[in-house]
């Protein structure tokens, strides 16, 4: 899983940051007559982890890098198997990024995502979202071919155009409702073949901003 984010600073400074994190799932079977699955963060290639900002983020990313959630047939996380141990092990983090990291941003940001762990659906909508697992767990499993539209974990309204050619099924995705947002462009592509998840990718385009979010399934 990848996130590109490039930024036009000014008409000749041009910014390039990549994150790209290896991601092991494993199904552990049904509990309660839902999937159950653990998601394993087996590395992390950060492109700015040489600099402070960079070391920070990583380090924050550790803290979900062992997950195990709990997955309706459609692919929306409903639950958070191991959210006591994400608390536990935030205490850890938090502790050790607050000895080396001071100031009030610093502290603002650490206390949100404590909040954040408190409440288990903002915690969800979270790691639904495109940045963190929202292209693995989209929601589209078993019902793509019903849907042609639905509100995205970052609250756009998403429009859904299926092709199926052969062994292929190719998901187009656009949204409608960007006019407001300051989003110049909202697209995307998810493909599947012999219902097999593959690869797809989410970008979004604002006026000297580009943010590109992609998966590519190897094994």
């Amino acid at each position: 899983m990848e996130t590109m984010v490039t930024e036009q600073k000014d008409l000749f400074y041009l910014t390039e940051k990549k994150y790209v994190r290896n991601v092991e799932v494993y199904y552990l079977g049904k509990t309660d007559k839902i999937d159950h699955f653990q998601v394993l963060v087996v590395e992390f290639d950060f492109s700015d982890d040489d600099n402070a900002e960079g070391i920070l983020i990583k380090e924050i990313s550790y803290l979900f890098d062992e997950l195990e959630i709990f997955v309706d047939e459609e692919g929306n996380i409903l639950k958070i198997g191991n959210l006591d141990f994400l608390k536990r092990r935030w205490i850890i983090i938090s502790g050790k990024l607050s000895l080396s990291h001071k100031g009030e941003t610093i502290d603002n940001y650490l206390a949100q995502i404590s909040e954040l762990l408190e409440n288990e659906q903002e915690l969800i909508d979270f790691l639904s979202g495109y940045k963190m697992f929202g292209l693995l767990f989209n929601g589209l499993l078993n019902s793509f071919q019903n849907k042609t539209s639905r509100v995205s974990s970052e609250g756009l309204t998403e429009i859904l155009k299926v092709k199926i050619e052969s062994d292929t099924t190719m998901i187009s995705i656009s949204a409608d409702n960007i006019e407001d947002t300051g989003i110049k462009d909202f697209s995307g592509i998810l493909q599947y073949r012999n219902d097999r998840y593959e690869e797809g990718f989410i970008q979004v385009k604002k006026h000297n901003y580009h943010l590109k979010h992609s998966l590519l399934w190897i094994g």
